[in-house]
């Protein structure tokens, strides 16, 4: 026989007891009817008893209705004429937010009263398992995980291009740096779907380029190197200038050069502000020379080479050349 048919029969017994007392007069409104209702997530049981007690507690101890720390009992003490005997279970719940766990016990049976026990707010992205609006059936978890999205903007570098360009002025072999790269700069603004704590998802919302790249050039020599005997001459740059000849004329000349030099082939007058005086140079179709002399025309980017006789210097003439500037 079940708990509750003997709860039952007990019932009956009481009540036919009672019966029979009003019938003989004898104890008359000392035996009371009164009702229970159990309340569990998964729903409700009620039964009937008769008692002489007004104690709530006695009477749920006679019926056989044990009550839990975390079950709430109304009434409390002593029955109320007309009203039931109510208990709700109190379940236990666990309730995970991130890495936060939080135990409560309750009895309301709805995920939103649970959430309100634990003090967790829940936003409108968020997810909660199983369900913003679900019911419980009994000791379970109830995980809010945290959902929202954030915009971000990302700086990306643009890196630059580097170009090659030949030079016929530098030696082959060598290369110079005429212009410096620079990386530019580009926002691009992204948006983040964020899952407690972790992206997993990106969207691309635009991009924009704040710096333009410029790009590097470097040069490289094409010219084929100096040598001298067999030795291959170094020099530190290469001048593009425009070339006279002279020679040391009695009728004019001293004979001798404005840093006492005597005149003659292997000299050249130049600006000492582009050359400075006592310079060694390298004059294809001419040889080398030392900046030793100046003149009055010789301004800027000229030289002026010197040579033994007129003839030669005739010869030259005017020519454009490339003024190999010699040493490390």
């Amino acid at each position: 026989m079940t708990k509750w048919n003997k709860l039952g029969l007990r019932s009956w017994l009481l009540g036919a007891a009672a019966m029979a007392a009003i019938g003989a007069g004898l104890v008359g409104s000392q035996f009371r009817h009164v009702d229970i209702v159990v309340q569990g997530p998964k729903g409700r049981r009620q039964l009937s008893i008769w008692t002489l007690g007004s104690k709530v507690r006695e009477i749920l101890h006679k019926a056989g209705i044990h009550v839990g720390p975390h079950d709430v009992v109304a009434p409390k003490r002593t029955i109320v004429a007309g009203k039931p005997i109510v208990v709700h279970r109190g379940v236990p719940v666990t309730v995970v937010v991130g890495s936060k766990h939080t135990k409560v016990w309750t009895t309301k049976y709805g995920v939103p009263a649970v959430l309100a026990l634990a003090a967790v707010k829940v936003a409108p992205l968020d997810l909660v398992k199983p369900g913003r609006h679900a019911q419980i059936s009994g000791p379970t978890t109830v995980e809010v995980i945290r959902r929202w999205w954030v915009t971000r903007h990302v700086a990306l570098k643009i890196p630059f291009a580097v170009h090659h360009q030949p030079d016929s002025f530098l030696e082959k072999g060598r290369s110079v740096t005429h212009v410096f790269g620079r990386d530019g700069l580009r926002i691009n603004t992204v948006r983040e779907f964020i899952q407690n704590g972790r992206v997993v998802k990106k969207v691309a919302v635009s991009s924009r380029r704040v710096d333009p790249s410029h790009a590097e050039i470097i040069y490289y020599g094409t010219a084929q190197p100096i040598s001298r005997g067999g030795t291959v001459v170094q020099f530190s740059k290469i001048l593009p200038m425009v070339s006279t000849a002279y020679w040391p004329d009695p009728a004019w000349s001293s004979g001798y050069t404005y840093t006492g030099l005597r005149a003659g082939y292997g000299i050249a007058a130049v600006d000492p502000s582009v050359i400075p005086l006592g310079t060694r140079l390298y004059i294809p179709g001419y040889g080398f020379a030392v900046a030793g002399d100046i003149g009055g025309a010789v301004v800027g980017d000229r030289i002026d080479l010197c040579y033994d006789d007129a003839q030669q210097a005739i010869d030259w003439g005017l020519r454009d050349v490339n003024v190999y500037v010699l040493g490390p």
